[in-house]
């Protein structure tokens, strides 16, 4: 049945729409004192589409299934809230005609609902964009952001004339536009408290999709903190003001061979089968730290050292956070500590005149606690002399701590030296940091490399030692701090000074004790001391029993840049390639006949017999190997050209 447009002949107002379209379509005349101009826009950007605004039937664009089921997942949780918004509106209009429709930004229908919605235009996967569906109220909340209206003879399509359209925008949390919910009545059922109720139903669907936001995230802070919680390897357990339990992480379930915390949540702290009892002590509202007590699992006992950690609550009571730590795993972190300081002084191997001497000083450090500089090149054994002074001296019991300076980060050094407070930067671990200077209290740190620190730290350092204190990364507090510091370099500190590259003040600081550990080649009548104690500590995974004395010379003449680490792995490549039991000079690397004192007739033809030019191409590569492969140096060393150096390389 065809709509007649001036039935409401009554409604001075709607029959004034009329005749404005109808100028509009027939005349194209802009009536913007009886339309809107927004209304009007849409109209002239209707007319300039091609849109047939006296069309006898309107068939709507439905959006594609398979984005359609797309768009219904992701929006499933906005549509159940809005689902128990909507029944509450529909009730309102007792049953009299109407239909709501919520839709996403697209202005796609994603729920239809009402009493008698077949009357209404539209239908669910329909697209209300003004460019299909003409001038209508969705398209407008959406484009300006507003409640709108279009009524009767304001839509641009003449079948429409005969509704009126009341929407509003709907927004999520950031502002960002979600959609919009449209109320479509007959046209005689209209009123301007309808664009109320539309726009009152829009504001509870952004409250309930607040609500819904803000439980999420505190559920996935919940499940985020819960996880982190079982991560941890002690167990911990959180009671209320009367002492029952509320919460347990799985590592304390497993403490106590409990298969669900639901064995336990609601239950008094007596429950827990622990000696000694110690709700006494938690009565008492204080922190207490490192009480050993002892947990009775299902099948076994075990004992922990318990911290007791007071939290007040919104009520002013207070509330207790237990945290359970298996002392065997600070037995076991002990032992490895104890594990990184196990030389000593009677197992530095050697008896020359400048070995003994380093000795004797080093030991004098180490029973007055002194600090000391190492210095030496690579390879000599700076920290065996480090480790050997942290076990003769009164600290033995107590922690080395080794900090290779120069493999560190630089953006790392400061929070693995001085540790960090929870919260310190991005990434910083929860709880925060113990830095070595804190691991090694009332023990050893050993600083090698200390020649590589930057002027920024060096500064930094100097302060803890002026202090005796340490303050960590986000922290205030001065962390008290009783700690024998012993340094190490390859390089001579004193000339770095000069060069401005070490502070001075540091430098006095540290140099209580200098102890210059002389090179391999300087105390050579070690070397069968060194290589028969090595072959005799490793006898049981090798066939070597000894060393000939031909292949001794070899060793004792050679220069050894790498000095004793050098010496260490030459003899370990020899034994595992060994077919005998014995070192001879056929096993030795060609590398140690190419140093000038090894090139005696005796020796090369102990070996095999070779022409001058293989000769002089060993001793090239033994200059090269002593400079670290500089071959400017090199050339400028034997007194021959660079691209000399290179045709012997690539030959």
């Amino acid at each position: 049945m065809s709509y007649n447009p001036f039935y409401n002949i009554e409604n001075p107002e709607l029959i004034g729409y009329e005749y404005a379209w109808v100028d509009f379509i027939k005349n194209k005349t802009s009536n913007e004192s009886v339309i809107d101009p927004q209304i009007m826009d849409s109209w002239k950007r209707c007319q300039e589409t091609g849109l047939d605004a006296a069309a006898r039937e309107i068939v709507p664009k439905l959006c594609k299934k398979d984005l359609f089921t797309e768009k219904l997942s992701f929006n499933k949780n906005f549509l159940g809230i809005a689902d128990n918004i909507l029944d509450s509106v529909i009730d309102g209009f007792h049953e009299s005609p109407i239909c709501i429709y919520i839709v996403d930004a697209d202005r796609i229908v994603l729920t239809e609902t009402g009493n008698d919605t077949d009357e209404f235009f539209g239908s669910l996967r329909a697209d209300f964009s003004e460019s299909y569906a003409g001038t209508n109220c969705i398209d407008l909340a959406l484009k300006h952001e507003q409640a709108s209206s279009v009524v009767g003879a304001q839509h641009y399509f003449q079948q429409n004339h005969r509704y009126a359209g009341y929407a509003s925008p709907i927004r999520d949390v950031d502002g960002r536009l979600r959609g919009a919910i449209a109320i479509f009545v007959m046209l005689e059922r209209m009123g301007e408290y309808i664009i109320s109720i539309a726009d009152a139903s829009a504001k509870a669907i952004e409250t309930g999709i607040a609500l819904f936001r803000s439980n999420d995230t505190i559920h996935a802070q919940n499940t985020e903190k819960q996880d982190i919680l079982d991560a941890i390897t002690d167990g911990i357990i959180y009671l209320d003001k009367d002492l029952n339990i509320t919460y347990t992480n799985q590592q304390f379930l497993e403490f106590t061979g409990l298969g669900d915390e639901s064995e336990l949540i609601g239950k008094s702290i007596h429950a827990i089968r622990m000696k000694p009892d110690i709700s006494t002590l938690l009565r008492t509202s204080s922190l207490y730290t490192n009480i050993q007590v002892k947990l009775t699992g299902e099948d076994q006992s075990r004992k922990y050292l318990l911290s007791c950690r007071p939290i007040a609550n919104k009520n002013d009571s207070n509330n207790e956070l237990l945290i359970f730590t298996p002392i065997g795993e600070i037995e076991k972190m002990a032992a490895v500590l104890n594990e990184e300081s196990k030389f000593t002084f009677d197992r530095i191997i050697g008896r020359s005149l400048t070995l003994r001497k380093c000795i004797e000083k080093a030991m004098k450090a180490a029973d007055f606690s002194a600090r000391v500089i190492l210095e030496g090149e690579s390879g000599t054994g700076k920290e065996c002399f480090a480790q050997s002074i942290h076990n003769r001296s009164i600290r033995s019991d107590e922690p080395f701590i080794a900090v290779d300076c120069g493999a560190l980060p630089r953006e790392l050094l400061e929070s693995e030296l001085f540790g960090y407070e929870e919260g310190a930067f991005t990434g910083a671990q929860k709880g925060g940091h113990v830095g070595r200077f804190e691991q090694a209290n009332n023990g050893t740190l050993f600083l090698d490399e200390i020649g590589n620190l930057p002027l920024d730290m060096q500064a930094k350092l100097l302060r803890v030692l002026q202090e005796n204190s340490v303050v960590r990364i986000g922290g205030h507090k001065p962390i008290h701090i009783d700690v024998q510091i012993i340094a190490a370099t390859n390089s001579d500190l004193l000339s770095e000074v000069e060069k401005g590259r070490f502070r001075e003040d540091l430098y006095y600081r540290l140099n209580i004790v200098h102890i210059k550990v002389p090179p391999l080649r300087d105390r050579k009548e070690d070397i069968p001391l060194l290589v028969r104690d090595y072959i005799e500590k490793n006898k049981l995974k090798t066939s070597i029993r000894s060393i000939d004395s031909a292949a001794m010379e070899v060793l004792c003449k050679y220069g050894w840049p790498g000095n004793v680490r050098q010496l260490y792995n030459t003899l370990e490549r020899m034994m595992v390639f060994a077919e005998n039991d014995k070192i001879t000079t056929n096993m030795l690397p060609k590398r140690v006949f190419a140093d000038p004192g090894n090139l005696s007739p005796d020796i090369l033809f102990a070996v095999e017999i070779d022409d001058l030019d293989t000769i002089n191409t060993r001793y090239v590569q033994a200059v090269l190997d002593r400079l670290d492969g500089n071959i400017t140096q090199t050339a400028e060393t034997l007194g021959i050209s660079r691209s000399k150096i290179y045709r012997i390389i690539k030959k």
